[in-house]
C-alpha cells in the first residue's frame, strides 16, 4: 500500500469516527484499521505474541541475550586492548588468549542471571499476590494495593486451577507431545486454557458486579472491613466523567468531517437503488455469527466473489469508490460494511425528515454538535473541583448529577439520532445508574492495579539486589574458572601432564 493511500484512509477514517452510524464499518481504533489493510498484517498479528517481552521476564531475557551474545565480540575484538609494540609472539598470544577468556565471562553471567533472577520471580509474584489478594492478609496494607475485593488475574488463575485439579481436571503435559498425538494433546491443552481464561473472566467480572451493587447501595467502596477515602473515590469520579466526555467528543463531527459526510451523502442518494442492486446477492451479516470454519471460508468466497464482479462491471467512479474501500477491509468485515452502507442511506434520508436535501443534512450535522456541545459542557460541569476535602454528600450529589447528564429522552428525535447507538448514555435511569456504578469500579480495578506495581517493583528490586545479585555473582565466580579450565584449558592457561599444550 502507497504512503498516499496509507495517508487517505487514515484522514478518511478519523472523520468517519467522529459520526456515531458511519459509512462502512469500523475495527475499533484508526491503528487497528491500518494494521488490518496492510499487506503484512498476518507477521505484525503474530509479532504480538511477543508482547510478553515488554515484561519483567522478557527484559531480563533481552538483557542477557545482549550479555551473552553481543556484549563478548566486543570484548574480544577489543581494538584498544593491544600487546606493548615490541611484544614477543608469546606474550601477543598471551593477549588475544586473555581477551577471548574475559569474553567467555558474559554468556556463562548470562546463563547464571537466567537461571536465578528468571526463577525468582514467579515466587515473588506469588507471595505477593497471596499476601495482597488474601483478606487475612491484605487488610495489613495500604488500602490502595488492597486486592482482596478484586482478585488479580494471576491469583484468581492460581485459585482456580487448583480448584479444577480437585475436580479431576489438569492440563496436559507437555510431555505427552512425544508420547501421544500430538494433535490431540494440542487441543486439550488449548481447550483447558481457554476453560481457565472463561472461569477467571467469569470471577473476576462477578467481583465487579458485587462491588458495584454495594457501592450503588452504599455510596462507598468497601474492601474487607475498610472503606476508600473520599478524596481517591472523587478523582475516579472525575476520571470516569473525562471518559464520558471523551466518548461524547468522538460523536462530534469537525467542519472538515461536515464537507466530507455532505459528499458521500450525495453520492449515496444519487446512487441508492444501483448500491441495492449490486449488493442484493451479498451474505447478511447475521449469517457470519457460525463457527464452522469453513461455512465462513465458503461466505468470505462468496462477499468477495460478489464485490469483485461488481467492480469489473462498474462505470460510476463514485460507485466503484465505495466498492474498492470495502474491498480494503478485512475479508470478514466486508458484508458488515455492506450492510452499514446501505443503513446509512437510511439514516441520512431520516436525519432530514424522510426526504433527502443536501442543506438539511448539513443542518442536521450542524445542529448535532450544538447539542453534543452542550452534553459536553453540561458534563465538565458535573467534575468534582474540590477533590481533597469532597465529603460524603459531595461524592452522593456528584453522582446523582451525573446519572441526569448521561440520560436523554427517547422522544427528542435529534437527541436520540445523536445518543441512541452509544454505551456512555441511555435513556433508563436505573440501567445508567448501574452502568455508571461499575464503570467507577472497573476504573478502581486499574487504579489498584497501578498502584501495586509499586509495592511489586520495590520487592523485586530489593531481592535483587540483596539476595540474587550476590548468589549469583559467587556462581559465577566458582563455575567460570571450572567452566573455562574444562572446556578450554588451554586458554584457561591449564597445564595437563605431558605438555605445555596440553596433550600427553
Amino acid at each position: 500500500m502507497k504512503v498516499e493511500k496509507i495517508n487517505n484512509y487514515t484522514v478518511q477514517n478519523a472523520k468517519r469516527r467522529f459520526d456515531s452510524p458511519n459509512f462502512t464499518g469500523g475495527m475499533g481504533t484508526v491503528a487497528q484499521e491500518i494494521t488490518n489493510s496492510l499487506p503484512a498484517k498476518n507477521i505484525l498479528k503474530k509479532l504480538q505474541s511477543f508482547e510478553w517481552l515488554k515484561g519483567e521476564m522478557g527484559s531480563i531475557l533481552i538483557t542477557a541475550l545482549g550479555t551473552g551474545l553481543v556484549a563478548p565480540i566486543f570484548i574480544a575484538f577489543n581494538p584498544f586492548v593491544r600487546p606493548k609494540k615490541d611484544a614477543t609472539k608469546e606474550q601477543k598470544e598471551d593477549v588475544k588468549n586473555t581477551k577471548i577468556y574475559t569474553a567467555m565471562r558474559q554468556p556463562i553471567s548470562a546463563i547464571l542471571a537466567i537461571l536465578f533472577q528468571v526463577s525468582a520471580l514467579k515466587p515473588i509474584d506469588k507471595a505477593l499476590d497471596a499476601m495482597l489478594n488474601n483478606p487475612a492478609y491484605s487488610k495489613n496494607f495500604s488500602l490502595h494495593v488492597d486486592q482482596a475485593a478484586l482478585n488479580s488475574k494471576s491469583y484468581l488463575k492460581t485459585k482456580i486451577k487448583k480448584e479444577l485439579k480437585q475436580s479431576g481436571i489438569k492440563k496436559p503435559s507437555i510431555f505427552k507431545y512425544f508420547s501421544e498425538n500430538y494433535s490431540k494433546v494440542k487441543e486439550e491443552r488449548r481447550h483447558y486454557d481457554k476453560m481457565l481464561n472463561d472461569k477467571v473472566t467469569k470471577k473476576q467480572e462477578q467481583q465487579i458486579q458485587l462491588l458495584a451493587e454495594r457501592f450503588q447501595q452504599t455510596g462507598k467502596i468497601k474492601i474487607g472491613e475498610r472503606y476508600l477515602d473520599n478524596p481517591t473515590l472523587a478523582e475516579l469520579i472525575n476520571k470516569q466523567i473525562d471518559q464520558y466526555i471523551s466518548d461524547a467528543k468522538h460523536l462530534y463531527t469537525p467542519q472538515d468531517g461536515i464537507e466530507f459526510y455532505r459528499k458521500r451523502a450525495n453520492i449515496l442518494i444519487n446512487n441508492e437503488e444501483h448500491l441495492k442492486e449490486i449488493f442484493k446477492d451479498v451474505p447478511v451479516k447475521e449469517t457470519f455469527m457460525t463457527k464452522d470454519p469453513d461455512a465462513l471460508k465458503q461466505l468470505y468466497k462468496q462477499t468477495n466473489s460478489i464485490l469483485e464482479s461488481a467492480l469489473s462491471k462498474e462505470t460510476n467512479e463514485d460507485v466503484k469508490m465505495l466498492i474498492r474501500e470495502i474491498l480494503d477491509k478485512p475479508e470478514d468485515i466486508r458484508a458488515s460494511r455492506v450492510s452499514r452502507t446501505l443503513e446509512r442511506i437510511k439514516s441520512i434520508k431520516s436525519a432530514c425528515g424522510g426526504n433527502y436535501s443536501e442543506q438539511a443534512y448539513i443542518n442536521h450535522m450542524n445542529m448535532k454538535n450544538t447539542e453534543l456541545e452542550k452534553i459536553i459542557n453540561k458534563l465538565k460541569l458535573k467534575k468534582i473541583d474540590e477533590v481533597a476535602s469532597a465529603t460524603d454528600n459531595t461524592i452522593s450529589e456528584t453522582l446523582k448529577k451525573l446519572i441526569e447528564s448521561c440520560k436523554f429522552d427517547k422522544e427528542d428525535k435529534l437527541i436520540n439520532s445523536i445518543l441512541h447507538d452509544t454505551k456512555t448514555f441511555g435513556t433508563n435511569e436505573e440501567k445508567l445508574a448501574q452502568k455508571i456504578h461499575k464503570d467507577i469500579i472497573k476504573l478502581y480495578k486499574k487504579f489498584v492495579e497501578k498502584k501495586y506495581t509499586a509495592p511489586n517493583q520495590i520487592t523485586k528490586i530489593l531481592i535483587s539486589v540483596c539476595i540474587t545479585l550476590p548468589i549469583t555473582c559467587n556462581a559465577l565466580n566458582w563455575v567460570y574458572p571450572r567452566v573455562m579450565e574444562k572446556l578450554f584449558p588451554r586458554i584457561s592457561g591449564v597445564k595437563k601432564e605431558g605438555g605445555s599444550d596440553g596433550s600427553k
